[in-house]
C-alpha cells in the first residue's frame, strides 16, 4: 500500500527507496514528459530477472486508481511530467511546468500576470492549473495522492494556488487527463493532477537557479538546501526553498509599451491613427488628463478637452472646432477641444493622450517572493505498521503596481466657482488617472500530514490486502492591501456650486477639500497633499481558508479467475471545508469609488464519502487478446449544502497483441458549490455606464470603425439614440452567493485511446480521443459580459442575457444589472491527444531521444441557457491545437537538449464576421502558430552538476491584434493570453552540489 500514484509499503525502505527508483524509469520519468507509453511498452522484469529481495516492486499504486498494479496497464490516459525535463526548459515554478503541458496551455490559465490583470479566484498573484479549460475548479490538484487545501486571498479562493509548491521538491508530476470523482472526490471534473515529491535524497543537495531576461524586468532567482537521511527503519528528507521574481513593467518591452490599434486598409497598409504631435502611429491604453464635455440636456457627448502640456497642440488643432461657436465651451488659455472628430484619422483624434506614463510604470509581472519549508519522513513502527508525516509551510509575499481613470461631474460658469474660466451651458467631467492603485498580498499556508499505513500481519484470510488511513490539514492565511479612491471624498464635490470647507465627508469622516479638479496638474495626476490625503486611502483585508481531510482505505485480491486475480480497494472519505474573508474597512462600509461594497464571506461545508473500486481481469494469454481488464469504481457522496449524489467509472483495458493496446473510460464526476459560490455576501456596485454600454455614441464609433455594424443594429432596434452620451448616474450592480438556490455540476467524461509499440523501432505512439460535459455549469458573468453578450447575441433582444438588466426611460440609461452566482446550462470539451515518443542509439555511445505531444481541441462550448451555446475553440487565447517538440541527446555525464513549444493559429473572425465587411478597414483578430525555442546544455561530475541555456532562444514576442475588437485583451499591442511569453529571449543557470 502507500501513496497513490508513488509506491507501496515495504518492511524495508531500501526497498522503497529501489521501487521508487524502478517506477520511475517505467514511467519515462528521466526524459520528457510522455503519456504513460510504458503501460503497453516494457511490462516490469520477472522475478527470475532481478534479486530476491526486489521481489514486492510488484506493490505499486499509479495515479487514476488505488489498486496496487503489477505494471504500469492502467486504463486511464495519464501524462507523465519530469521535474528534470522543466529544469532543461529553464522553468523554475509549479506552475511554470504545468500550465505549459499541451493538456493545459491549449485554454485560458491563471499566471500571475492574469491575476493581476483582472479579477480572478484566489486573488492578485495566485497561479493556478485549468485542464482542458474548464477551469481550475474543476481540476482536483494532489500532493503525494492526497488533496491539497485551496490558498489565496478574498473570498473567492477555492483552488490549490501553485506558488505553495517549491520546484525543487519535486520528482514528477502524473496527469490523469479524465474525470475521476468516483476515484477522488469532487473537483475531479477535468481530470486530477498528482504532484509526487522527491524520496532518494542523501546527505546535502544545495540547489540555485537564475533567469536573466535580454530585457529588464521579470528576472528570477531560486535557491535550494535539503537534507535526506534513510535508516533501517525509515527516512526523512527536509528541504527550504526561496524564489524571487522581479517585477517586469509594461514599459519595459516594446510589445507591451504602445498599444496601438493595428488596423490596415484594403491592400494591407497600416492605417493607426497617426499622432501629427510625432507622426508616428498613436499609442493606445486608458484616456488621461481629458475633461469630457456633456451638454446640459445630457443629450450627447461633444466631445473632450485636453490641455497643451508640451505646447504642440497649437497650430495642430484649432481650440474651437471649425464652425462652432466660440464657446463650445469656453475654455482657459491651453486647452483645446479634441476628439470631436467621426473621422479617427482627423488631427483632433491624433493628439488623443492615451498612453499614460502611468501606464508604463504598472506592472505586467508582479515581484513575486516565496519562502517553503517542506519535510516528509516515514518510520516502521513494526513489520507491518509504518509511520509517515509530510509538512509544507509556504509564504507568498506579491507586490504590484498599476493606474487607474476616475472622474466627477461639474458645471460650468458661475455655478461651480471653482471652474472659473469654462464658459457655456456645458457638464464638465474631468478624468485623471492615479497610481495610486497598488496591490499586495501576504499568503502563509501550512499543510500536515500524518498518517498510518501497513498490511494485517499474519492474520491469513487477509493476506494481501493492506491499508491506509491519514489525515490533512490546512490553513490558509492571506492579509491583503489596496489603494483605494474614497466615494464619498470624490462625491461630496460633485456638481457644487461653492465651497465645502467646514463639511465633513459622511464615511471617511475626513474635513472637505475644495479639489481643483480642472486644473491641468490634477488632470496629469499631480495632486497637493492635500488633496491627495482627502481622496486617497489604502484598506487591509483578511482572508482564512482550512482544510481538514480523513481518509481511510484498504486494497488487495477478493478472489482469483483464470486470467488473474480480481483486485479491490474500499474507503471513506471526510472533508469539512470553512472560509472566513473579511474585506477592508473603506470596502465594508462601501466606499470604495467604482468598487463593490461587500460584506464579510463566511461558511463551511462537510462532506462525507464512502468509495469502492474493482479490477476484474477477463482473458490472459489468448490470441487478440493478450489481456483483457475490467475497471469498476463507484462513489456515494453526501454534502452538507446541496445534499447527496452517486458517481461511477467503468475502464476496459484490451492488450490485443504485446505491441497494440487499446483503452476506454467512461464515469461521470461532479462539483459541489465553492464555498464562495454559496456565502459570497451579497454585494452591491456602481458601474460608470461607459464601462457597462456598449451603445453609447454607437453612431460615432461605428463610423469609426470602433463598433461591429450588428452591434450599432441592435442598439438602434432597442431605441438607443446614435447620439447617446451614457452622462448619468451609474449602474447599480448586485451580486452574491447562491446558497439554497445552486446545484452542483455534474459532468459525463469518456476516453478511448490506442497505444502502439512496434517491436521493429524504439517507438512509442498514444492516441486518446475525450469528449467531457459539464452540466449545471457554476458561474458569474460579470456585468459587463452580460450587457454586451446581449447586444452582441445574434438572438437580440431575446437573449436571456438580456433580462438581466434594465435601462431608464427616457434617458436610456442602464439601471441595474443582476450578477448572481447561477447555474448556466453546460459546458463541453472535446478533442484528441498524441504522444509520440522515440529513442535512437547514435556513434559515440550518444543516445537520442525525441517527444511530441500535441493537443488537439474539437470543440470548445459553453451554453449560458439552453439554445444559446456559444463555441470558443479556436479563438484567441483558446487555440485548438497545442503542441511541444523536444530532442534530447546523451553522451555520458553531458545531455543537450532543444526544445520547441508550439501554440497555433486562433482566431475571433467567426463572432465578428463583421469587422471586415466594409472593405476600407480591415482588423487583425486573429494570431498567428507561434514557437518558442528553448536550448540547455548540462554537465554531471561526481557531487554536482551545472546546466546553463537559453529561453526563447528567437526572443519571440506575443502575436500582435488589433485593439478592442476581438474577444480579447491586450497589453501593449500583444494579445493578453497565458500561452505566450512575456518575459523575451533569456539566459538561465542551475547549479546543483551534493555532499
Amino acid at each position: 500500500m502507500g501513496i497513490h500514484g508513488g509506491v507501496s509499503v515495504m518492511s524495508n525502505h531500501r526497498k522503497h527507496l529501489l521501487a521508487t527508483t524502478v517506477m520511475a524509469g517505467l514511467a519515462v520519468t528521466a526524459f520528457a514528459p510522455t503519456l504513460a507509453l510504458a503501460q503497453a511498452a516494457a511490462p516490469l522484469p520477472t522475478t527470475a530477472d532481478k534479486p530476491a529481495d526486489v521481489t514486492e516492486i510488484e506493490e505499486l499504486v499509479v495515479t487514476g486508481s488505488r489498486i496496487k498494479r503489477s505494471e504500469f496497464n492502467s486504463p486511464d490516459p495519464i501524462q507523465v511530467i519530469s521535474a528534470e525535463q522543466g529544469k532543461l526548459k529553464g522553468i523554475s515554478t509549479a506552475a511554470g511546468l504545468l500550465q505549459t503541458s499541451t493538456i493545459a496551455s491549449g485554454s485560458p490559465q491563471v499566471t500571475s500576470a492574469i491575476s493581476s490583470a483582472f479579477v480572478t479566484d484566489g486573488g492578485p498573484g495566485a497561479e493556478t492549473i485549468s485542464l482542458r479549460g474548464l477551469g481550475a475548479n474543476r481540476t482536483l490538484v494532489l500532493v503525494n495522492g492526497r488533496r491539497t487545501g485551496p490558498a489565496g486571498v478574498r473570498g473567492g479562493v477555492s483552488s490549490v494556488d501553485l506558488n505553495v509548491i517549491p520546484v525543487s521538491a519535486i520528482d514528477r508530476v502524473d496527469i490523469l487527463k479524465d474525470g475521476a470523482s468516483s476515484i477522488y472526490g469532487s473537483d475531479a471534473v477535468a481530470g486530477v493532477v498528482n504532484i509526487i515529491t522527491k524520496r532518494d535524497t542523501e546527505g546535502f543537495e544545495i540547489d540555485a537557479f537564475v533567469s536573466q531576461p535580454q530585457d529588464k524586468g521579470g528576472e528570477q532567482s531560486r535557491g535550494s538546501i535539503s537534507w535526506g537521511k534513510t535508516f533501517d527503519r525509515g527516512f526523512l528528507n527536509v528541504s527550504y526553498d526561496y524564489s524571487k521574481t522581479a517585477e517586469q513593467r509594461i514599459g519595459d518591452r516594446s510589445y507591451t509599451n504602445c498599444g496601438r490599434q493595428y488596423i490596415t486598409d484594403s491592400s494591407g497598409k497600416r492605417k493607426d491613427t497617426i499622432d501629427p504631435r510625432t507622426g508616428s502611429a498613436q499609442c493606445r491604453d486608458l484616456l488621461y488628463d481629458q475633461i469630457w464635455l456633456y451638454d446640459f440636456s445630457f443629450a450627447g457627448l461633444d466631445g473632450k478637452l485636453q490641455f497643451d502640456y508640451d505646447g504642440k497642440l497649437g497650430g495642430l488643432i484649432p481650440r474651437v472646432p471649425p464652425g462652432q461657436a466660440a464657446n463650445y465651451p469656453g475654455a482657459p488659455a491651453g486647452f483645446y477641444t479634441v476628439g470631436y472628430s467621426d473621422d479617427p484619422q482627423a488631427a483632433d483624434n491624433g493628439v488623443l493622450d492615451f498612453n499614460s506614463p502611468f501606464n508604463l510604470e504598472s506592472s505586467l509581472v508582479p515581484r513575486n517572493e516565496r519562502s517553503t519549508i517542506y519535510a516528509q519522513g516515514a518510520f516502521d513502527i513494526t513489520d507491518s505498521v509504518e509511520a509517515y508525516g509530510e509538512l509544507l509551510l509556504n509564504r507568498r509575499a506579491t507586490k504590484s503596481n498599476g493606474y487607474r481613470q476616475f472622474w466627477s461631474y461639474f458645471y460650468t460658469g458661475d455655478i461651480d466657482p471653482f471652474s472659473k474660466g469654462f464658459t457655456g451651458d456645458f457638464i464638465l467631467s474631468p478624468t485623471p488617472v492615479t497610481n495610486r492603485a497598488r496591490d499586495g498580498q501576504r499568503v502563509d499556508y501550512q499543510r500536515f500530514v500524518g498518517g498510518l499505513r501497513g498490511d494485517f500481519g499474519k492474520i491469513d484470510f487477509l493476506k494481501g490486502w493492506d491499508w491506509d488511513i491519514f489525515s490533512q490539514y490546512s490553513h490558509s492565511k492571506g492579509v491583503y492591501s489596496r489603494d483605494v479612491i474614497l466615494k464619498d471624498a470624490v462625491d461630496i464635490g460633485a456638481f457644487r456650486t461653492g465651497s465645502c470647507a467646514g463639511q465633513t465627508t459622511p464615511i471617511s469622516k475626513k474635513k472637505c477639500v475644495d479639489v481643483s479638479w480642472v486644473t491641468p496638474d490634477f488632470l496629469a495626476g499631480k495632486y497637493t497633499a492635500a488633496e491627495e490625503a482627502f481622496l486617497f486611502d489604502n484598506e487591509a483585508g483578511k482572508t482564512i481558508y482550512k482544510q481538514l481531510v480523513i481518509e481511510g482505505s484498504t486494497s488487495g485480491s477478493l478472489f482469483k479467475l483464470p486470467a488473474g486475480d480480481v483486485g479491490a480497494a474500499f474507503g471513506f472519505h471526510y472533508r469539512k471545508d470553512s472560509i472566513n474573508d473579511t474585506p477592508g474597512a473603506v470596502t465594508l462600509a462601501g466606499n470604495v469609488w467604482g468598487s463593490s461594497t461587500a460584506g464579510i464571506t463566511k461558511g463551511d461545508d462537510l462532506a462525507r464519502e464512502f468509495f469502492g473500486e474493482l479490477s476484474i481481469p477477463l482473458l490472459k494469454g489468448l490470441p487478440f487478446a493478450e489481456n483483457v481488464e475490467l475497471s469498476l469504481s463507484g462513489r456515494h457522496t453526501k454534502v452538507n449544502s446541496y445534499g447527496e449524489d452517486d458517481t461511477y467509472k467503468v475502464g476496459l483495458n484490451w492488450q490485443i497483441v504485446p505491441s497494440l493496446r487499446l483503452r476506454a473510460t467512461k464515469g461521470t464526476s461532479f462539483r459541489a458549490p465553492a464555498l464562495f459560490e454559496l456565502y459570497k455576501n451579497a454585494e452591491t456596485s456602481f458601474a460608470s455606464q461607459r464601462t457597462l454600454d456598449p451603445c453609447i455614441r454607437w453612431a460615432t464609433n461605428l463610423a469609426q470603425g470602433n463598433l461591429p455594424q450588428y452591434v450599432a443594429n441592435n442598439c438602434a432596434a432597442a431605441g438607443i439614440p446614435g447620439t447617446h452620451s451614457g452622462a448619468g448616474s451609474s449602474a447599480t450592480i448586485t451580486a452574491g452567493g447562491g446558497k439554497g438556490a445552486l446545484e452542483a455540476e455534474t459532468s459525463k467524461a469518456v476516453t478511448y485511446g490506442v497505444i502502439w509499440t512496434p517491436s521493429f523501432a524504439n517507438l512509442n505512439v498514444a492516441v486518446d480521443y475525450f469528449e467531457i460535459e459539464v452540466n449545471d455549469e457554476i458561474t458569474q458573468l460579470g456585468a459587463a459580459r452580460i450587457v454586451s453578450g446581449c447586444y452582441r447575441s445574434l438572438s437580440f433582444p431575446n437573449d436571456p442575457l438580456c433580462k438581466l438588466f434594465t435601462r431608464t426611460p427616457g434617458s436610456n440609461l442602464i439601471n441595474k444589472v443582476t450578477n448572481n452566482y447561477l447555474n448556466i446550462a453546460e459546458q463541453a470539451n472535446r478533442g484528441i491527444d498524441l504522444t509520440v515518443r522515440y529513442g535512437q542509439d547514435l556513434p559515440w555511445d550518444t543516445r537520442l531521444t525525441v517527444d511530441l505531444q500535441s493537443t488537439w481541441q474539437l470543440e470548445d462550448t459553453t451554453a449560458l441557457f439552453a439554445g444559446t451555446t456559444i463555441d470558443k475553440n479556436g479563438f484567441v487565447g483558446d487555440p485548438d491545437w497545442t503542441g511541444q517538440l523536444n530532442f534530447r541527446l546523451v553522451k555520458g555525464d553531458w545531455t543537450g537538449f532543444w526544445g520547441v513549444d508550439m501554440v497555433g493559429k486562433a482566431s475571433d473572425a467567426e463572432d465578428y464576421a463583421d469587422k471586415n465587411a466594409a472593405g476600407t478597414t480591415f482588423y487583425k483578430i486573429h494570431t498567428e502558430f507561434t514557437a518558442y525555442h528553448s536550448l540547455s546544455l548540462q554537465k554531471k561530475f561526481d557531487d554536482w552538476s551545472v546546466l546553463g541555456g537559453v529561453a526563447n532562444v528567437f526572443n519571440e514576442a506575443p502575436p500582435a491584434v488589433s485593439r478592442g475588437q476581438g474577444n480579447y485583451s491586450t497589453v501593449g499591442t500583444s494579445v493578453l493570453a497565458s500561452q505566450y511569453d512575456y518575459y523575451g529571449r533569456r539566459v538561465f543557470l542551475n547549479i546543483t552540489a551534493r555532499f
